[in-house]
């Protein structure tokens, strides 16, 4: 860091500075940390990186980075110095500091991916009460999940435990895969705003016969906004093995009839859909088809049935739930997993 200094200078002629030095003495300290020599700015762009300490330093980073990339790009070097050049272009389009920063700091990550990886650490712990968290920070990319243990040591316990913690595991790797994916198809640069990942568990159910798992994770790649999913996992509690939707009902019964006649006189009777509007768009998502079907969660009240954005309706209204009695749904539900 640079201290301010007092220069006393004796002349017969002017006590006045010449002009050029005047303007390096009136920069900040923190001017001196860009990657260019402030005493030759000429630029708005140039003036407004120079007078402010943020920017200096983001300048200095910046080039620093760019610097390290270029020395490892090998045959990519070209279409790094014109990625370089393409984003100094829209730099100096700024005409605030507050814009120059955005612009920075969004570069500086993207040079971070080049230098130092895209995806950063994995970091894993238990948390109290036997919840495992897995973390993992990018530059411009953040994966997060959590997910409960089921309590037990038996066979079906940890077979039951060991494709939870699969699922999730795979659902961050398939996230992984689409981002490098996604680097790949840009030449390596990260174009447009970070992107994210968290998956957690909801609803959990411990039944007599089976475990109810809910697990929702929230993604966003772009665009207007992120995407937010429900996914049901049930397993038996004699073997820990998944128990589909279709198996949660009596074998040749009209169960998805039951569902959609009750979930459609639900949701008909709730804002939005208690209007006069067009309920086509309801009645399809809730149309007796397995793919409207596909997140039921048995619970200790009753089966909880989530229907997901779009599903019956624009984004705009979000996720419905309906819970169903299991007296509503008698004559139709597995007596295997609910008694006779």
């Amino acid at each position: 860091m640079f201290k301010d200094v007092t220069i006393a200078m004796k002349s017969t002629r002017s006590p006045i500075l010449p002009l050029a030095l005047c303007s390096l003495l009136a920069l900040p300290a923190s001017a001196q940390a860009a990657s260019f020599d402030c005493g030759k700015a000429s630029s708005q762009v140039e003036h407004l990186i120079c007078t402010d300490a943020e920017l200096g330093s983001l300048d200095e980073t910046l080039g620093e980075l760019y610097r390290r990339a270029l020395g490892d790009a090998g045959g990519a070097a070209e279409a790094l110095r014109a990625h370089q050049r393409d984003w100094l272009a829209e730099r100096n389009g700024c005409d605030t500091t507050e814009c120059l920063a955005d612009a920075y700091r969004e570069r500086v990550a993207a040079l971070r991916i080049r230098v130092d990886g895209p995806l950063g650490p994995i970091k894993e712990r238990e948390l109290p009460g036997g919840e495992v968290e897995i973390l993992q920070q990018g530059p411009l990319v953040e994966l997060k999940a959590k997910y409960p243990r089921l309590e037990g040591e038996d066979v079906a316990t940890t077979k039951a435990n060991r494709q939870i913690a699969t699922w999730v595991r795979q659902q961050l790797q398939d996230f992984r895969q689409d981002y490098l994916s996604f680097l790949d198809g840009n030449q390596g640069d990260h174009l447009g705003p970070p992107w994210a990942i968290e998956i957690d568990a909801a609803h959990s159910y411990a039944g007599e016969r089976f475990w109810t798992l809910d697990f929702t994770t929230y993604s966003y790649t772009g665009g207007a906004h992120g995407a937010f999913i429900h996914q049901a996992q049930v397993f038996s509690r004699d073997q820990g093995e998944p128990i589909s939707p279709a198996g949660l009902f009596r074998p040749g019964s009209a169960w998805l009839a039951r569902l959609a006649e009750l979930s459609y006189a639900r949701l008909s009777q709730r804002e939005p859909f208690d209007s006069d509007a067009d309920h086509d768009w309801l009645r399809t998502g809730t149309a007796p088809e397995p793919d409207n079907y596909q997140v039921l969660l048995p619970l200790a009240d009753g089966l909880m049935v989530i229907f997901g954005q779009y599903q019956i309706g624009p984004y705009a209204i979000g996720i419905f739930d309906v819970l169903l009695g299991y007296d509503e749904l008698a004559g139709v539900l597995n007596p295997k997993w609910f008694g006779d």
